[in-house]
């Protein structure tokens, strides 16, 4: 297995040799823009990926495919069940269009089925890991396709009513679409301070992991670790990330 590690970002306040009891450790891979063609390129990654022994679980952060059509779809699910960890997938731009069949309500069924029920159908979900909450956000389009995330005011409340509910956990969101600025107006998310309004009502998010803008980018916005993953189309990068956010530690690695 070549494997070829670049850590990008580290932030800690804890040094020492014992094992972290509160530690998670996952896989981020984005915008992988799979289809009939390039499936090859998915398939030996996961073979890579299911080598690794210490892997909590992995998020397909969004535009799993590169364009909306069944074939694409079938070949992301065969391969998403080769996977030997737990996996949880996203929404991006170019998963979902309504018009030809295969809207949000279609495609989370699909994997949900995929995964063998053990997945929600719901764009928004939750999930818990190690007494980490992780939040699972939209933000994507399935009437009309745009290359620019929007959270809508009925995600915003429900971002709002979840973060109330787990105050007192420590939560990391799993988004497609960055609230962070990029200089592309073609992939800016739209109206992102009426994201951020609700995050400083709380205090409990302590990191945001997206994709969506190509390269990585990460930064402490607020209070809050910002990590972007580079496209996985690029060049077939993902990214491990490790935590503990008990001890307010965050280290990330890219695998090329």
């Amino acid at each position: 297995m070549k494997l070829v590690f670049k850590m990008l970002f580290f932030l800690v306040c804890f040094v020492g040799l014992a094992a972290f009891s509160k530690e998670v450790k996952f896989i981020h891979i984005t915008d992988v823009n799979l289809n009939t063609k390039n499936a090859y390129l998915l398939q030996n990654t996961i073979k890579e990926i299911n080598e690794y022994s210490d892997i909590d679980f992995v998020v397909f952060g969004g535009n799993n495919i590169s364009s909306t059509n069944i074939d694409n779809l079938n070949t992301f699910l065969y391969l998403l069940k080769k996977v030997n960890k737990k996996c949880y997938v996203l929404l991006g731009s170019s998963d979902v269009f309504a018009s030809k069949g295969i809207d949000k309500n279609y495609y989370l069924k699909r994997v949900k089925r995929a995964l063998l029920f053990r997945h929600s159908d719901k764009p928004n979900y939750v999930f818990k890991k190690n007494g980490y909450v992780f939040v699972v956000m939209d933000g994507s389009k399935e009437y009309f396709q745009s290359t620019n995330g929007y959270y809508t005011k009925a995600e915003l409340d429900w971002l709002d009513k979840t973060l109330a509910k787990y105050k007192n956990d420590r939560v990391v969101i799993l988004q497609h679409f960055p609230i962070t600025l990029t200089k592309s107006q073609w992939l800016q998310t739209a109206k992102i301070e009426e994201y951020i309004a609700v995050l400083k009502k709380h205090n409990n998010v302590k990191m945001i992991v997206s994709g969506h803008y190509g390269d990585n980018d990460e930064q402490k916005i607020h209070g809050i670790y910002n990590i972007i993953t580079e496209s996985y189309s690029k060049n077939g990068a993902y990214k491990i990330i490790d935590m503990d956010l008990d001890d307010d530690y965050v280290a990330t690695f890219l695998v090329k």
